[in-house]
């Protein structure tokens, strides 16, 4: 961190280090720093972090910047930003802020004990439910920092080639249309970046933080079949020769479930709860640090 902060200061820039006191608090500091007028608040972490701080600054005026140290960093890596936090830095000390859509999700999440109430969720990267949903679900008792991205790809293989995924409905409007159609899903993600990463980097193609929809993933029943053919088409670059699997751009979607099990349901990598779920965009909520000109899909 003095590092970090030394490399600012070369730019014309005072800053200050904040830490986290635990999960969730991120968040509230952030929104904290906009309150006070920052001009810019860098998430320093991977997705996780990043998607704390953005809970914060949805709404505001104050940038986004993200220094990258965590396993995946998939924000980071669309922006194109370098993965050694003090470059990463720099790059984006003389970047303009851009404003862009960013993803919201309303999901239900208990408050008593017969009680619910509708929360909201923003999200950058994507959000889903299913096996997604399942393996986040999954880690949650485990030490995910820790674990290292050839572990965390074992445990995700354990998950999917060993769990039954039961089939859940699908509701989504396609872009300026009124009419809702539906269809049953074994997984869907709403993305908005085209690269995952790592062995993943080739499941959401076409997704972009500049587009005014959300670029959806809809995996057919049965997911013994459309869950391996997602990937291995995916890993091919042949995503629409897949006939378990439907690609559209949508303004936004529903998902339910009437399964006895519950479906879990994740946004940007963190466990959200269980289905029902609603996705759809914030128009021009989010300033970002966009150090590279990237075009609109």
């Amino acid at each position: 961190m003095p590092a970090l902060i030394q490399a600012l200061a070369n730019h014309g820039f005072s800053a200050e280090a904040v830490a986290t006191t635990g999960p969730a608090t991120a968040g509230a500091l952030a929104a904290r720093a906009a309150t006070a007028g920052s001009e810019i608040v860098f998430a320093c972490g991977g997705d996780g972090t990043v998607h704390e701080v953005l809970q914060g600054l949805v709404g505001t005026e104050t940038a986004l910047g993200i220094v990258p140290m965590g396993t995946a960093n998939a924000l980071a890596r669309n922006l194109r930003l370098s993965l050694d936090p003090l470059l990463a830095a720099a790059q984006q000390a003389s970047a303009a802020p851009v404003r862009i859509a960013v993803g919201q999700v309303l999901y239900e999440s208990p408050c008593g004990i017969a009680q619910q109430e509708r929360s909201r969720r923003y999200f950058t990267v994507m959000a889903g439910a299913g096996p997604d949903g399942a393996l986040v679900y999954s880690l949650l008792t485990s030490q995910k920092s820790a674990m290292g991205r050839a572990a965390y790809y074992a445990h995700a293989g354990r998950l999917f080639f060993t769990r039954s995924f039961r089939p859940f409905r699908v509701t989504y409007r396609l872009r300026g249309s009124m009419t809702w159609q539906d269809e049953p899903a074994v997984s869907v993600i709403a993305a908005r970046i085209d690269n995952l990463g790592g062995i993943f980097s080739r499941l959401t193609p076409g997704g972009s933080l500049h587009a005014d929809t959300l670029r959806l993933f809809l995996a057919r029943p049965p997911a013994s079949a459309s869950l391996p053919s997602w990937f291995v088409f995916g890993q091919l670059g042949i995503h629409r020769a897949n006939p378990w699997l439907r690609t559209l751009d949508v303004a936004e979607l529903r998902c339910e479930s009437s399964a006895d099990k519950p479906i879990h349901a994740q946004a940007d990598g963190e466990w959200i709860g269980r289905l029902p779920i609603s996705v759809s965009l914030a128009p021009a909520a989010l300033s970002v640090l966009v150090p590279f000109a990237i075009p609109p899909s």
